[in-house]
This record gives C-alpha cells, sequence and structure tokens, in this order.
C-alpha cells in the first residue's frame, strides 16, 4: 500500500497550519488514504523532511503551502534520486507553481485530485550558481534582474500577499529602477551578449501571481522558454513593459524583448551584481556572476 507524507509549516496561513494539516489528514482518510503528517521547523527544513521522507520508502510526498513550501520539497525529492510522486496543496501568497498545474481550487479540491492519481510528469529545472554551485531546483522559473528584485521585495511584506503585495513591490522599485548588467546568454541556438535589466527562463507560464512572463510555456515539453530584454529600458519603458508582462504580450514586441526555446542556458556577468530567483526563493541578492541552467525532462510526476 502506497505511503503518503503531507509536508506543511505550523506556523502557515496566520497560524492555522496545524488545523488545516488535521482537517487534510481527515479529507484523505475519508478516501480510505492514511497520510503522515511531518511540520517544519525553519527555512529550509522541508528539503531535509522531503529528501529523508523519499529515502524511507514514502511514494507520495505532498507540499502544502506557497511557492517556496513546494520548491524546497522538489529539491528534498529530486536530490533523493527516487521515483517519488508530488502532490500539491496551495495555501500561499502566490501559489504559481499550483496554478500552472492547474490546483486553483479549495483544500478539497487538491486533496481530490491526489486521491485520484491523476497526473502527469513534468519537466524540473536546475540551475548552479550564486549560493547554490552545487545546483537547486525549481518547477516554475528562474529569473534575473528586475523580477527578482520585485519578487524579493514582495516577500518582505507582513501585511499584504498576493497581487496586492507584488504591485507594491513594483511601485517601490521603480522608484529606483535597476541598471543593466553586461551578460553573456549562450544556448544551443547563440551566445548574444546584451545589456539587459531582465532574463527569464521559464517552465510554467505565470510568475508573481499575475505576470504572464511565459504565456506560450508547456511544462512537459523538455524545453525552457527564454526571454530577454534586448537592451537597457528607461522608467517608463519598463512601465509598459509590466503592462505587457500582464497581458502576457510582451513577445510580440520584438524590438524590446527576445523569445525562444531551449534545453539549456548560460548566463555570465562579468562585472557580477546579479540577482536571481527560482520559484521566488534567492538563488543571488546582487552578487552573482555565472549561472548554468539545465531542465531535466519529465523528471517528476505531480498530480493534477
Amino acid at each position: 500500500m502506497a505511503k503518503y507524507l503531507l509536508i506543511i509549516n505550523p506556523k502557515s496561513s496566520k497560524g492555522k497550519g496545524k488545523a488545516k494539516a488535521e482537517r487534510i489528514r481527515e479529507l484523505f482518510l475519508k478516501n480510505g488514504i492514511s497520510v503522515d503528517i511531518a511540520y517544519t521547523e525553519r527555512p529550509g527544513h522541508a528539503t531535509e523532511v522531503a529528501f529523508n521522507g523519499s529515502t524511507d520508502g514514502y511514494d507520495v510526498i505532498i507540499a502544502c503551502g506557497g511557492d517556496g513550501s513546494v520548491n524546497e520539497v522538489i529539491n528534498g525529492i529530486m536530490r533523493s534520486k527516487k521515483s517519488v510522486k508530488m502532490g500539491i496543496i496551495p495555501i500561499g501568497r502566490g501559489n504559481d507553481i499550483a496554478w500552472n498545474y492547474d490546483i486553483k481550487g479549495s483544500i478539497e479540491d487538491s486533496v481530490l485530485k491526489i486521491v485520484s492519481g491523476k497526473g502527469k510528469f513534468v519537466d524540473v529545472g536546475l540551475v548552479k550558481g550564486g549560493r547554490y554551485p552545487e545546483g537547486r531546483y525549481f518547477l516554475n522559473g528562474n529569473g534575473y534582474g528586475f523580477e527578482p528584485l520585485v519578487t524579493f521585495l514582495a516577500m518582505d511584506f507582513k501585511r499584504v500577499n498576493g497581487i496586492i503585495s507584488y504591485v507594491l513591490a513594483f511601485i517601490r522599485i521603480m522608484l529606483s529602477p535597476p541598471s543593466p548588467y553586461d551578460v553573456t546568454i549562450r544556448t544551443e541556438r547563440e551566445e548574444r551578449h546584451v545589456r539587459t535589466q531582465q532574463i527569464s527562463i521559464s517552465i510554467g507560464r505565470r510568475m508573481g501571481s499575475t505576470f504572464m512572463l511565459a504565456p506560450n510555456a508547456v511544462v512537459d515539453d523538455g524545453l525552457f522558454d527564454l526571454m530577454y530584454t534586448t537592451h537597457p529600458f528607461s522608467r517608463l519603458s519598463l512601465i509598459l513593459a509590466v503592462i505587457r508582462f500582464l497581458r502576457g504580450t510582451h513577445l510580440k514586441n520584438k524590438k524590446d524583448f527576445e523569445g525562444y526555446r531551449t534545453k539549456e542556458v548560460h548566463i555570465k556577468c562579468p562585472s557580477g551584481g546579479v540577482s536571481s530567483h527560482v520559484d521566488g526563493e534567492i538563488v543571488s541578492y546582487n552578487d552573482g556572476y555565472d549561472f548554468d541552467i539545465e531542465i531535466k525532462k519529465r523528471g517528476i510526476y505531480i498530480f493534477s
């Protein structure tokens, strides 16, 4: 019989994490499934718990939380090298990963998706660089420049979340827009030197609760959707670009944006100072130089 493990932060949902965990356990029991619960104690703990759970014989590991929690869990599973299936119950700030896999309903709906057993193998990204020379996995996206700065600031807000936190962060960043980076971007298609303020390497379509950075992305095609700005933007141009991100129409502007699909990306910034994130988690903060990003085609099974 399959073994299920639920990983959740007891302080999530304004301290209601434990109550929600028990509710989730009851929902699974109603469907004839027994679920063990592991409560996280500190940042990064979910990765340790997921790794140990994978190596201890759990067949299904469920991340209950936001994108950060999901990212920690996927890192634990992938590092274990075990064939573990993953469930997601979104109760976080943005829940972009869950949205990309059509997990958008209530807790009950999310549980039923897992109980049904229906899902698919999806791609997993791996970036090496910054604080993770050994690599950090991701399910949604890896961003550089403007995007991670907005994401990091949105995470600092304590009393607001979701789209409101990202809009406020965007307004704050626009008061002092980031300087462009001199970078070399190398893929199997080309090597290009650009001054850019934004690079996005996406598996999923949406980032930051509402920005459609990769409107045509497919989560199981074995390819990243790479997008970057081709020259420095003024403050007004950045505002117009964000409006296009909201609509997912930026790639129609060939003058300002380059975008195509690729299996791997190599980014070099000799002068350093690049900020980067994966799934909203910090990879570098104004101190990145070189990054190697590769894709694991259909690397994990997710119930959806």
